[in-house]
């Protein structure tokens, strides 16, 4: 498996490299920094083989570094569609400050992606030994079956179902019965056994409520679809997936672009990893 980590020599993104080397059948990780045009590309180089000289004897795989002049919304994604990766794994500082009104950078990277994203902040996590997936009444949320089976057995990690909570509505709950009957199918066909917890999450206030759910069952990755077709305007206003991406216990997010969502030959569905 190969993984991109944008670096911006922040202690947050350190921590993203550090989560990134301690995930199983890791061959690459590609360091990858974005500077401004007129940029100093020699100087942020150096800086990467620092940073790769830093972390060497904790990492088995290989190091390689990359460094384009552009923006940072588009540059990562566009690094990591070139050059093949798998997965990207990025730090997020979380939202602050003047960010609440302009949208987290985080999720204007991730809606331009193919690839998908694990989001880590500033606590220490290990890799995924249980992930959460909230399974909702809409269609599109199955998507991510296909790269979440494969990263839970790469993992060895367990996956917990928690479906929303449908109240008295019984066309939804009929939906909830079906997505989650086939969530169990599909991932049982892809060797993936999950368990349905008992605890819901409420849809209106998923961030909070979903967040509960990780801590209740000590879910160490919470798995979120994202949809570019809500334009970023809608995160900006503070959609619950960009909640959930800067969540207060600071639990990592797997991201998938469900509609970008591509996959390389050679890759880890191919059994390259």
């Amino acid at each position: 498996m190969k993984i991109l980590v944008p670096i911006d020599f922040t202690a947050v993104t350190e921590n993203a490299l550090s989560y990134a080397i301690q995930l199983p059948s890791v061959k690459e990780v590609l360091l990858f920094h974005v500077i401004s045009k007129g940029g100093d590309v020699e100087k942020s180089t150096s800086q990467l083989a620092a940073l790769a000289d830093k972390y060497r004897n904790a990492f088995s795989g290989m190091f390689s570094i990359s460094v384009k002049e552009g923006n940072i919304f588009d540059q990562i994604g566009e690094e990591a569609l070139e050059m093949h990766c798998d997965l990207i794994v990025m730090g997020t500082h979380g939202i602050s400050g003047m960010q609440q009104f302009l949208g987290s950078r985080a999720m204007k990277v991730i809606t331009n992606s193919k690839t998908p994203y694990i989001l880590v902040q500033k606590k220490p996590f290990p890799p995924a030994n249980k992930m959460l997936v909230p399974v909702d009444y809409t269609k599109e949320n199955k998507q991510v079956i296909p790269f979440l089976s494969t990263l839970a057995k790469l993992l060895g990690a367990k996956v917990l179902l928690t479906s929303q909570d449908p109240g008295k509505d019984e066309f939804i709950k009929n939906k909830l019965d079906n997505n989650t009957s086939y969530y169990k199918n599909a991932l049982a066909s892809m060797d993936v056994l999950p368990e349905v917890v008992e605890q819901k999450f409420n849809y209106e206030k998923r961030h909070k409520s979903i967040v509960d759910v990780a801590l209740k069952y000590d879910a160490d990755m919470i798995v979120t679809a994202i949809d570019p077709k809500v334009g970023v305007v809608d995160y900006i206003m503070g959609v619950e997936e960009q909640k959930i991406v800067a969540n207060e216990a600071q639990i990592p997010v797997l991201c998938i672009n469900i509609r970008n969502f591509t996959r390389f030959s050679g890759s880890i569905f191919d059994g390259g990893a």
